[in-house]
């Protein structure tokens, strides 16, 4: 049986809520104004209810790392990249993160360099990440054949399963991560209807997790949370 982590962005301030509307937060300290110490990560995760999922973002460091070694036709992981990644890891040792999730901006495009640069980053940092390592690519990449470069390198892939879906892309098995947003088309928010349709398409998965984003992240929850139980 799926087990389905579904994210919300949290309220540091206001943990109940958080806790209350979501199994899991999507935690990115770039955004706070005041970083937390690791003190503070134990913290939260001594005070999480048993069973909720952290989702870490790696810094943007990493994604910028990446660029500057795609654009130098390097193939190496840069030191700065890797020394991000140790502080990475001790933040989500000390949250128990579920998984980690770090981005890759436009400026990453799919190539030789770029595809040698993610196998080394799953290769060698994923696979001993001890939980699932997501990766959120902007910009073009195809998503069948970045499905299929991702699950082999030890990383899973962050995709819309809507868009998946309509093109009929194997969603695949394993660990599953997926961005919702807003739905096509002219009614803007998914429906119990879609959830469904979402959750029954995912029963291949051993975890999913799904990063709810956007204005309707908070009734997306409210419906998963009556879905899932």
């Amino acid at each position: 049986m799926t087990k389905f982590y579904y994210a919300c962005d949290p309220s540091p301030g206001n943990w109940g809520d958080t806790f209350a509307l979501c199994n899991a937060a999507e935690i990115d300290l770039e955004r706070l104004e005041n970083p937390p110490k690791i003190a503070t990560l134990n913290r939260w995760r001594v005070d999480s209810p048993k069973g909720f999922g952290f989702v870490l973002h790696a810094p943007s460091v990493i994604g910028e790392q990446l660029v500057g070694a795609y654009e130098r036709d390097a193939q190496e992981l840069p030191l700065a990249l890797l020394d991000a990644w140790k502080e990475t890891m001790e933040r989500a040792h000390a949250l128990a993160a579920r998984a980690i999730l770090f981005s890759t901006p436009m400026e990453f495009r799919p190539g030789t360099a770029s595809r040698a640069l993610i196998s080394a980053l799953g290769d060698t940092l994923a696979a001993q990440a001890g939980r699932p390592v997501i990766w959120q690519a902007e910009g073009i990449w195809d998503v069948e054949s970045t499905l299929s470069l991702a699950r082999d390198h030890h990383l899973t892939l962050a995709i819309d399963p809507y868009l998946a879906l309509r093109d009929e892309i194997e969603l695949g098995h394993g660990d599953g991560a997926f961005i919702l947003n807003e739905r096509a088309g002219m009614r803007r928010e998914f429906d119990r209807y879609d959830l469904e349709e979402m959750l029954g398409a995912m029963s291949s998965f051993n975890r999913a997790f799904l990063l709810l984003r956007g204005r309707f992240q908070r009734k997306h929850a409210e419906a998963l949370r009556e879905l899932l139980g």
